[in-house]
């Protein structure tokens, strides 16, 4: 029996009928109507009944609505039973989901009874297949189709029965997982439909076929792999059946608690498996009533009680197994809720005792599964604690110790807050917080860390919530630190919910949060805009275009405050206060014109930024802003012409301003936002023309198409795809086709990417794909082949018809020149562009499915293949050879500059790569298509698959076998979906006859023996993963004991590393996730004892092997320093799910460690990665009452192994011995380790114990016993004094490093001990013997010593280590000195001046000068040592201190400053560490920005203004941000009335203001000629054109073209309002003619302009361009000016189309769009 056709339409709302059924039922309405009376209502009827059976009408719905209002009527028609067997047939054949049948549902319910009969005739005939399943499912959701159930119930049963049987039966056949996995979905469907009937009906009617349905449902439970869901329904059913039986609710209680069973017991066929006496408890606690679950059962007591709770109790430990952990969870979870309702309900004293004795064994067990580390456990297993605590409330229970237990759990564990988050749902909140006070704080701490945030907030919004008072002390306790939190982290873990949240119940917390907000602190704003943003999109405060808005925007918020927030530096501020002005609830919102006015502001500050985050919501603020000036235009067209006319003008910017921000040199950021804004203006109002309509833009021309195919050449794929998307624009291919110039530009276009594509830069390569993904939706008229396209294909496959043909002739010809001389590879014949292109045509075809399967392109196909081939067998032998990276032919006939082994390699590889995509690509097309020459060319995929397989297992070149792995697994998923048996094997085969040489030692010699196996291990990868998702995971399972076999047996050693290697790789894939699990534990036995291996190359496998279980089994880290916790597992869950693990560990262990105490030297390298694992681990809440997997004697072990003589194992030994205490151990711990120290007779067990100590005593505030560790520190800190006098180097260290960690965490109670401390370490640093310097440790104990002497502070103490002998020493007092003295000034000149002192203390010594008062000669000394010195650091911190010498003496020494301000403009433009030097001594000597009234107007003063100036400009467009933002923070100091908080595009502007309004006024000359310098600057050079390594244009904030217009506009400003002289003005005359004669000439006519010469030319027209804005801005300077001005003009206009584009026919031609 199959299953039936289900229609596959959800959506569409038509009853879908087979085609014969449907002309079946058509053939019986017209014999009806010939023979009937042809009464009114039957004509009506059958006028409906027609529609109904049409599928193209779209009425059905209409009709069915009809037939219900006029049922009455209707049912007395001749063609009423025709139309209820419609409708039936519509239950039966539609899809579960579809939209239809509720419509036929509400019609079934309001049929009479009389109707009865002749449905469930109808009905019983369906009885078959899944869709009987779904019928009987449809009809049971009605009254009248219940009793149609009712009526037939024996026939449903038996129907039920029948084909329950089946599925069974073919569920034990060895399937492909999806097959499995469908059966499965169909056996969960009939068991819940089955379960509803049950509910309907009485069990006793039904006992005859009962024990034929209890053993279809006994078969289903039996099978293996069946989901929980349908082992619930039918254990339940089960339930149901043997209940009604005699002696059926004995036989349930035996097999729960697997007693002996009788022979004739009705449940003997059930299996005794753990998951089957799960869900029988759970269907009996969810079955039965609560009087029926109270009743007594000898001898165990209630059935709730002393049935089902010893089994609870029973299974809730040692469940490894990820379903038996949910079906556990939810065990727990049903009892404890029915439990919480039988108290509710009734006051049984037999269940109150029996919960007593149990209660500490249930909390045990759910805290434990708060710890699990599945989500869903931890879940259930909250809502079970929930029920847990409300039991104990009701009980009246102490609940003092639950709450103590809670708070005493360590912070960093999820369970805790998961707890408290129960324990804030009940009435033990009072008690909470009486425990613990600052709650509230503690909470927002703790949600600061990204793995415990929501856990956190849950707890305080459940606490701030239940006790909301509206009260000034609600708010001290609640409102006022959330608003705190979020102050403190404006950019770090978000508060806003909880914020959001208060102001949806109450809104007017928004004039608290103002008020505290009024607070003189500009880091407040964030908190405010963010309460107004919230309010925004609540509605509570909505745009007024007709209200006043000069001072208060909508009466809500002050004008200069949002003006403010829209231009702060914060970027997440400034998109909130986008946000206030777009969002609101309305989707047709009104807004005024200064909104619009500011909308336009924040766009153009804004278009670059280097945070992706920062641009995804300026799209999505974008996208709603559009949509809702779409939306409110339309009722206003004719009403409010005002507001249309600015959203037209509106429109009509955003257009022009994204073409123009697509100019040459634009950032990726620009480029990025403006295409994605013309994406939403073409998605929302349309880029076409419409006066009617929103966009009256005037039509686009050839300029707009030039800037978006310019778009091509941009570094970045994702800009490529977005100017792609708008080229295929019906509207800007109508453009192009239209233009009088479109043809020539097509062609140019057309001859250019021909040739690009066989550049050998790839940048050129990958441009040239996406020109022939343009252009075949263009008319060619250039291209000349034999072969004629069919005239039944669409256009664009015609185009790609021609093109791939065209493309084929050229990539053969460049074969041939290959094929003669491989070194032409590299030189003049490359392979991978002309095949990344013919790939990327062929994909896009192949998504059409337009004419692929006609004969022609089969043959196409073939000539592919057959091509890559060719290609494959010529650039193979480079990446297949021992060293690819220094491959060159034996002869060449090209000179060694021409050809480079570098060079060869990257076209060999980038060849490899595209034929492996191609392979992939084409091979899975083939098998998923039912491809026509497949079935001819059956071997050609074999051919492929195994060229494939041979690259992977040959090829040493990392990049190429990557790729070839990308295409090997397309088409391994492609074989394993084939339903072509031949094909479906083919992996399997090959991934056996790998294992098979992998056994065999001689073969195994064979296969690429690189450090890591090269593409071997992604064969297993590419072959396996399919063949888990598809398949049966048979083959995985084999593969996976035959690589652990070999790795940990084999004897080949290289056969081990293979093995090692790719089980790495199969356990990193998380396509495994769900069939992995059972062979880490054996993976890591395995990597563990590898690390004991003799040779190298194995152990190095061995250790990645390690790392990749690490990661598999406790995610990737999520932080350096604190991957102990976030990463980290309890002992008890560990070692659930890896149980052998436990004995091996300890026994492993135990031998270290005898081996260890007995004075070996042995290594021990095992020793590292158990360490590093145990150092994971941590204890459950209920370590000692919990006995299975105690870490207790992990830990003797551990703290031994910090005797070890090896220096690292120490080391790890410390650092995992900390997380294997409880807070109570430690306590009991630390004072015995201290107790130890003066028995230790050994260094080496010294060392060990302080290691640990340090440990301790570094996280000792995060362990909730710190009182009592406190105490023992203070009572043991003498006997680590005392190892501060220690012989031994290392340990004094040690013992140095923990009192200081003692003294700075303010631990220390006796200040005498400190006392002792200090005397300690100068008395130790005072004994300089020479003879200790060269020893180890020796200058790194000093170096700890003097840090603990300093925290004394004493100056007289410091001056004289700062002569110690050691500079390790002097070093760390010059980073302690904080109160400097004149006596010190003559020893730091010293350290300066001495050769023979390190750079660091130099440097750091120069540092301190600036603390002295100073004069003009400190001035010279410290310039003369910025020129003298040769180190970047100490030469940036000499000019750094005489910047702060300048700021605080005001030093009036012309000439110093000169020089000064010129080494600042020398530094400037040098390496980042030098430009971070300028902007913080800019930022401290503001006054040198200013011009200074007391000095005479001098042309020095000028200088120095103009350096200054010039230095600070140059930052503020810095390519790095921490630069811009310092520049634009000091901007503030200079103009007067300027907010500090500004971004840098709002700083460059106000600094230009200042400069030429205020410095101008002054110094005219000096301000245009810098303005003038910095846009003639020569920018970077472009590479040569031979490079094949270029990769397009770099992403840099610095945009000269953009930048040139802003700085000419403030040279026309200046010139405007300062007069010059005739000399200056014929200085700068002559310089701009001078510039025009250097740039000379350049061809931008020729297709070579945008090939090998395209950047040449792009720096070209940007240089014109240039010089084009500063002519303009100056042409009434002089009237050379002017001339050159026009022969510029001249030259731009005669530029080739592509070159002209729209930005710069803005500037050049003023022709707005």
């Amino acid at each position: 029996m199959e299953i039936g056709n289900i229609s596959p339409l959800k959506k569409e709302s038509i009853i879908w009928l087979p085609g014969p059924l449907t002309h079946e039922l058509s053939e019986k309405l017209r014999g009806t109507t010939t023979n009937n009376d042809n009464k009114l209502e039957d004509g009506d009827l059958t006028n409906c009944i027609q529609v109904l059976l049409d599928p193209l009408s779209k009425k059905h719905l209409d009709v069915l609505k009809k037939i219900t209002r006029n049922l009455v009527t209707y049912t007395s028609s001749n063609v009423w039973p025709l139309l209820l067997e419609i409708v039936i047939n519509g239950l039966y054949y539609c899809h579960s989901n579809h939209t239809v049948k509720s419509s036929i549902n509400g019609l079934i319910r309001h049929l009479p009874d009389s109707n009865l009969g002749l449905v469930s005739s109808l009905v019983q005939e369906k009885m078959a297949e899944m869709n009987g399943v779904e019928l009987v499912a449809a009809l049971i959701q009605s009254d009248f189709g219940s009793k149609v159930i009712i009526n037939h119930i024996d026939c449903v049963v038996n129907f039920f029965t029948s084909f329950l049987n089946q599925l069974s039966m073919e569920v034990q056949l060895l399937k492909p997982t999806t097959e499995i996995a469908k059966l499965h979905s169909n056996i969960h469907s009939l068991s819940r439909t089955l379960l509803s009937v049950f509910k309907l009906i009485q069990i006793n009617s039904v006992t005859e076929k009962s024990q034929e349905l209890l053993n279809s449902i006994t078969l289903v439970l039996n099978l293996k792999g069946i989901p929980l869901e349908v082992q619930g329904n039918c254990s339940k059913i089960l339930f149901l059946l043997v209940k009604q039986q005699n002696n059926g609710m004995k036989c349930v209680i035996e097999k729960m608690k697997m007693e002996k069973e009788h022979s004739s017991s009705m449940l003997v066929q059930l299996e005794n498996t753990v998951s089957i006496r799960l869900n029988l408890s759970i269907a009996l606690l969810t079955s039965l009533e609560m009087n029926e679950l109270l009743q007594i059962h000898q001898p165990y007591g209630t059935l709730i009680g002393g049935v089902i709770l010893p089994i609870l109790l029973n299974f809730s430990d040692g469940l490894n197994e990820t379903e038996l952990a949910l079906l556990t969870a939810r065990f727990v979870e049903q009892w404890q809720r029915k439990c919480y309702e039988c108290f509710v309900a009734h006051h049984s004293p037999f269940l109150a005792g029996e919960w007593n004795a149990a209660s500490d064994r249930l909390l045990e067990i759910m805290l434990n599964g708060l710890e699990h580390q599945i989500d869903v456990v931890r879940h259930t297993s909250k809502e079970a604690f929930l029920y847990n605590l409300k039991t104990y409330v009701l009980l009246k229970s102490d609940v003092d110790q639950i709450v103590k237990t809670i708070l005493d759990m360590p912070r960093f564990k999820k369970s805790k807050y998961m707890a408290l988050a129960c324990l804030a749902k009940t009435e033990l909140v009072p008690v909470l917080l009486r425990t613990e006070h600052n709650l509230a704080e503690e909470l927002l701490n703790v949600a600061k860390d990204v793995d415990l945030s929501s856990q956190a907030k849950e707890v305080f919004n459940l606490l701030m919530f239940q006790k909301m008072e509206h009260t000034d002390e609600w708010m001290t306790h609640w409102l006022y630190p959330l608003l705190n939190a979020m102050e403190k982290h404006p950019n770090g873990q978000s508060f806003e919910s909880s914020l959001v949240e208060l102001l949806k119940i109450h809104p007017e917390i928004i004039y608290n949060v103002e008020t505290w907000c009024q607070v003189d602190r500009p880091s407040r704003l964030a908190v405010y805009i963010t309460a107004l943003l919230a309010c925004r999109k609540l509605g509570l405060f909505a745009t007024d275009v007709d209200a006043p808005q000069e001072k208060v925007w909508n009466n809500a918020l002050k004008v200069d405050v949002l003006e403010q927030a829209l231009d702060h530096y914060d970027g997440k501020l400034r998109l909130n206060a986008l946000g206030i002005i777009i969002e609101g609830p309305k989707t047709s919102q009104l807004y005024s014109r200064l909104e619009i006015e500011w909308i336009r502001q924040f766009i153009s500050r804004n278009m670059i930024n280097p945070n992706a985050a920062f641009r995804q919501q300026l799209c999505a603020y974008m996208k709603k802003f559009l949509l809702k000036l779409k939306n409110g235009s339309v009722p206003l067209s004719n009403r409010n012409e005002t507001i249309v006319a600015n959203y037209r003008e509106f429109v009509t910017w955003i257009i022009s301003k994204c073409l123009t921000d697509l100019g040459p040199a634009s950032s990726f950021s620009r480029r990025f936002l403006s295409l994605q804004f013309l994406k939403l203006v073409h998605e929302t109002i349309g880029l076409e023309m419409n006066p009617s309509g929103l966009n009256v833009t005037p039509t686009l021309g050839l300029s707009a198409v030039s800037s978006l195919v310019d778009c091509f050449f941009d570094s970045y794929d994702v800009n490529k795809e977005l100017a792609l998307d708008l080229l295929q624009s019906p509207r800007i291919v109508t453009l192009i086709s239209q233009d009088a110039k479109g043809e020539e530009l097509i062609d140019f276009y057309w001859e250019s990417s021909l040739a690009l594509s066989q550049s050998l830069r790839s940048a050129d390569t990958v441009a040239a794909g996406f020109f022939f993904r343009w252009l075949i939706h263009l008319k060619m008229t250039k291209i000349d082949v034999q072969l004629q396209p069919r005239n039944i294909w669409s256009f664009k496959t015609r185009n790609t018809f021609v093109l791939m043909n065209q493309l084929m002739r050229m990539l053969k010809g460049q074969l041939d020149a290959a094929r003669g001389s491989l070194d032409r590879l590299a030189i003049d014949a490359p392979l991978y562009g002309l095949l990344s292109s013919v790939r990327l045509l062929l994909n896009d075809q192949q998504l059409r499915d337009d004419g692929m399967k006609d004969e022609v392109w089969e043959s196409i196909l073939l000539d592919v293949i057959d091509v890559c081939f060719e290609a494959s067998a010529i650039a193979s032998p480079v990446v297949t050879c021992d060293s690819p990276e220094g491959f060159l032919p034996d002869a060449s006939d090209f000179p060694s500059q021409q050809l480079n082994a570098q060079t060869l390699l990257v076209s060999s590889w980038r060849s490899v790569k595209e034929v492996a995509l191609l392979f992939g690509q084409i091979s899975s097309w083939m098998l998923g298509t039912d491809f026509r020459g497949m079935k001819d060319n059956g071997d050609v995929i074999l051919k492929m698959g195994l060229h494939l397989k041979m690259l992977l297992l040959e090829t040493k070149h990392r990049g190429a076998f990557e790729q070839v792995y990308c295409g090997f697994s397309q088409l391994s998923y492609a074989l394993s979906k084939s339903s072509r048996s031949e094909f479906h094997k083919l992996p399997a085969v090959w991934l056996l006859n790998i294992v098979r040489d992998l056994k065999d030692n001689e073969s195994a010699a064979k296969l690429c023996a690189t450090r890591r196996s090269a593409g071997l291990p992604f064969v297993f990868q590419a072959i396996l993963s399919p063949e888990v998702e598809i398949g049966n995971g048979k083959l995985f399972a084999t593969t996976m004991e035959s690589l652990l076999e070999i790795a940990s047996n084999e004897k080949a050693s290289e056969c081990r590393i293979h093995a090692l290697n790719i089980l790495r790789n199969l356990y990193r894939e998380s396509r495994l996730n769900q069939v992995i699990g059972p062979y880490v534990a054996r993976g890591l036995v395995i990597s563990i004892t590898g690390f004991e291996a003799p040779d190298w190359p194995e152990r190095n496998s061995s250790t990645l092997l390690f790392s990749a279980l690490m990661t598999r089994i406790f995610g990737v880290p999520k932080s350096k320093n604190d991957f102990q916790k976030k990463n980290s597992l309890t002992g008890r869950v560990f070692f659930q799910l890896y149980p052998s693990l436990y004995p091996f560990l300890l026994e492993r262990l135990r031998s270290c460690v005898t081996d260890i105490e007995n004075d070996g030297i042995h290594l021990h390298p095992s020793l590292f990665p158990m360490l590093v694992l145990l150092g994971r681990l941590h204890p459950s809440t209920c370590e000692f009452s919990d006995s299975a997997f105690q870490l207790e004697p992990f830990i003797s072990l551990v703290h031994a192994c910090g005797s070890s003589p090896v220096l690292k194992t120490r080391q790890l030994a410390a650092q995992a011995l900390t997380p294997l205490l409880t807070p109570t151990t430690l306590a009991s711990f630390l004072p015995k380790l201290l107790d130890s120290i003066p028995k230790c007779t050994y260094h080496n067990a010294l060392h060990g114990t302080l290691l640990q100590i340090h440990y301790f005593v570094k996280d000792v505030h995060q362990w909730v016993e710190a009182h009592r560790v406190f105490q023992s520190l203070n009572d043991g800190t003498g006997k680590i004094v005392v190892l501060l006098s220690s012989c031994c180097h290392l340990i004094r260290y040690e013992s140095s490093e923990i009192l200081k960690l003692l003294l700075d965490s303010g631990i220390f109670l006796d200040p005498s001990i400190k006392d002792i401390v200090l005397q300690t370490c100068l008395s130790e640093l005072q004994c300089r013997n020479p003879i200790f310097h060269s020893e180890p440790f020796y200058p790194l104990s000093c170096q700890k010593l003097t840090a603990l002497a300093m925290s004394g502070r004493n100056s007289t103490d410091a001056f004289e280590l700062l002569n110690h002998p050691l500079g390790e020493v002097r070093m760390e007092v010059l980073r302690k000195l904080d109160l400097i003295d004149s006596s010190m000034l003559p020893t730091l000149k010293t350290i300066i001046s001495d050769e023979n002192e390190s750079f660091e203390c130099r440097t750091k010594a120069l540092s301190l000068i600036s603390r002295f008062k100073s004069d003009d000669n400190l001035l010279k000394w410290l310039l003369k040592l910025y020129r003298d010195e040769t180190d970047d650091t100490f030469r940036c911190t000499a000019l750094a201190v005489a910047g702060g010498v300048i700021s605080s003496n005001d030093s009036s020494n012309i000439l110093l400053l000169l020089e000064w301000s010129a080494y600042l403009v020398e530094c400037v433009q040098s390496t980042s560490l030098f430009r971070h030097m300028v902007v913080e001594t800019i930022a401290k000597c503001p006054r040198v920005l200013q011009f200074n009234k007391s000095l005479t107007a001098s042309k020095e003063q000028g200088v120095i203004l103009s350096n200054m100036w010039a230095c600070l400009v140059y930052c503020i467009i810095d390519d790095e941000e921490s630069i811009r933002s310092a520049a634009a923070a000091a901007v503030c100091d200079v103009y007067i009335g300027y907010w500090k908080q500004a971004q840098p595009a709002v700083a460059i502007e106000k600094a230009l203001e200042y400069l030429v309004d205020y410095v101008g006024f002054h110094y005219s000359m000096e301000v245009i000629m810098l303005l003038t310098d910095i846009v003639l600057e020569e920018d970077e050079q472009p590479e040569g054109d031979s490079q094949s390594f270029e990769t397009g244009d770099s992403d840099a904030f610095r945009e000269p073209l953009i930048l040139s217009e802003l700085f000419c506009r403030y040279i026309e400003r200046c010139v405007r309002q300062n007069a010059l002289s005739s000399s200056d003005s014929t200085i700068l005359a002559e310089q701009l003619e001078n510039r025009w004669k250097i740039l000379g000439k350049c061809d931008t006519l020729s297709v070579d302009s945008l090939i090998s010469k395209r950047r040449s030319v792009s720096f070209y027209i940007i240089s014109v361009v240039k010089l084009f804005l500063l002519t303009k801005s100056l042409q009434s300077v002089h009237v050379n000016i002017t001339v050159l001005h026009r022969g510029i003009h001249n030259c731009l206009e005669q530029l080739n189309s592509h070159w002209t584009t729209y930005s710069i026919q803005q500037l050049v031609r003023q022709v707005s769009v």
